[in-house]
């Protein structure tokens, strides 16, 4: 490995990632079952370690998935809890690093972290990767095939910069509310958000602090999975547990391109979980029903705006909203900053998830597969190195995009999306890159349920797959976004 002080340093590689999270390992650990164990792969990160986001994110996040299926190909967890243990943040790290020295003993693994990535310049027989060092220093990596493995390319959520001085604006990510300056004071909190970053702040202070007045200014309002009707557990897991697919493709079947109220209502009556029953945007998190209703009984209110901002009126801070609205709020109320980490607006296009040469795989949300970052990871890393990502036409589309401007069609939309395309991976890869997938949802239900599963969509996956082309392009054409596959891939 070059000296991150080395200018301009050229350093040959049979493959290189960038994004060392969940989405980078699962690109890895598909690469170590093509290459030769000689083979030298280059691992590039911005963080100072392997781990993506849960470096940086608020001490108090939960993995409120299965954690057993929340890692790297098929390596299994060290960790020895209940199977719908929520996982905490030191342990989530401890088991991404783990993911990435077991995959380092499999190839010759050079890694890169605190690295960035200024651009790629893709030719004919390669890619090369322009990388700039913490400390200044630049380099370059030349390889057949890049792995753009950004994923949700979260980043901090940083405090709100609000015209008031009256009110004391922080972030989960910078702050910690167990710190005297919060506990000492009993002024009102007002969470600005509703997602899954919203429901853990609201649930951690009002848990701490009960009694303490706390204010959610939620937007249109959130809903996520509830946790045990997707994963049931004890008995019910043998049972009431369905796979991922069958879920996927029931909503799938429903969906026609039009009726997007419909397959959202069955969706949420099955599914869905809020404190705000009038909430009108889905995001694929998980929340239980004993933390909605903590949550819910906890809050001192709900107000469906927008924050704008903190002004001082005649000596008093005003909570300004989107509307024109204002409401007065005591001096001292704190302002927590939990907007949404995955639905920000972007400032600049995406790559696309396959570059015009081939050689390039961006896995990304404005150019989505997949919903799930690490499906997508884990599935297109093996087209990629079986060389069929730029043949098979796969439809892509911008997720969050769907989401921020078409809330009621999301459902419909994704699970079609996911339907579709792993319909057409399915008759371009072995069997077991199915079988040895260990990110599935599909594992937490029972062997027999998975059986009849794979049974049924091996059995009925090209009739329909007509039906959910169909349903994305008339929901595209009809609300106006982008959705289909790629120009040069074939049909």
């Amino acid at each position: 490995m070059p000296s991150q002080n080395s200018a301009g340093a050229v350093v040959n590689v049979d493959l290189c990632i960038v994004g060392a999270g969940v989405a980078g390992l699962n690109a890895l650990a598909v690469a170590t079952e093509y290459l030769d164990a000689g083979a030298r792969v280059a691992l590039v990160d911005r963080r100072p370690d392997a781990g993506g986001m849960w470096n940086d994110t608020y001490s108090y996040v939960r993995l409120h998935q299965p954690y057993e299926f929340f890692t790297a190909g098929d390596i299994a967890w060290r960790l020895r809890r209940p199977p719908d243990y929520l996982a905490t943040k030191p342990e989530v790290l401890d088991h991404l690093r783990y993911c990435r020295d077991v995959l380092a003993e499999r190839i010759a693994l050079d890694e890169y972290y605190g690295w960035t990535m200024d651009r790629f310049d893709e030719r004919a027989d390669g890619v090369s990767v322009h990388l700039s060092g913490p400390d200044g220093g630049e380099m370059v990596v030349d390889t057949p095939i890049l792995i753009n493995a950004y994923g949700f390319n979260v980043t901090p959520n940083q405090p709100l910069a609000l015209s008031s001085a009256q009110v004391k604006s922080v972030s989960p990510d910078s702050f910690d509310f167990s710190e005297d300056d919060f506990t000492d004071t009993d002024t009102p909190v007002w969470i600005i958000g509703s997602g899954k970053t919203a429901m853990d702040a609201a649930f951690l202070i009002t848990t701490r602090n009960p009694g303490r007045e706390v204010h959610l200014v939620a937007g249109v309002g959130t809903y996520f999975n509830n946790r045990e009707a997707a994963f049931p557990v004890g008995m019910r897991r043998w049972w009431a547990a369905k796979t991922a697919s069958q879920v996927f493709s029931s909503f799938a079947d429903m969906y026609d391109g039009t009726n997007d109220q419909q397959v959202t209502a069955a969706y949420r009556a099955r599914y869905g979980i809020s404190p705000m029953s009038e909430s009108q945007r889905f995001l694929n998190g998980n929340l239980s029903p004993s933390e909605c209703d903590a949550i819910s009984t906890a809050l001192s209110g709900i107000v469906t705006d927008y924050l704008a901002d903190v002004v001082d009126r005649d000596g008093m801070p005003q909570l300004v909203f989107r509307s024109g609205e204002e409401m007065s709020v005591v001096p001292g109320s704190w302002v927590v900053n939990c907007t949404g980490y995955l639905l920000r607006e972007k400032s600049t296009d995406d790559d696309p998830y396959v570059s015009k040469g081939g050689r390039v795989l961006t896995v990304n949300t404005s150019s989505a597969a997949f919903q799930f970052s690490t499906y997508a990871a884990y599935f297109l890393t093996h087209l990629a190195l079986l060389g069929k990502l730029d043949s098979v036409p796969l439809y892509q589309t911008d997720l969050a995009a769907v989401i921020r401007g078409h809330p009621q069609a999301a459902i419909g939309i994704s699970c079609c999306l996911a339907m579709y395309n792993i319909g057409l991976i399915a008759d371009e890869v072995p069997l077991k890159v199915f079988t040895n997938c260990g990110v599935s949802f599909d594992r937490w239900a029972r062997m027999p349920t998975r059986l009849a599963s794979s049974a049924q969509f091996m059995l009925t996956h090209r009739r329909k797959r007509e039906n959910y082309r169909r349903a994305l392009d008339i929901a595209s054409q009809r609300l106006g976004f982008s959705c289909g596959p790629l120009v040069g891939a074939t049909a």
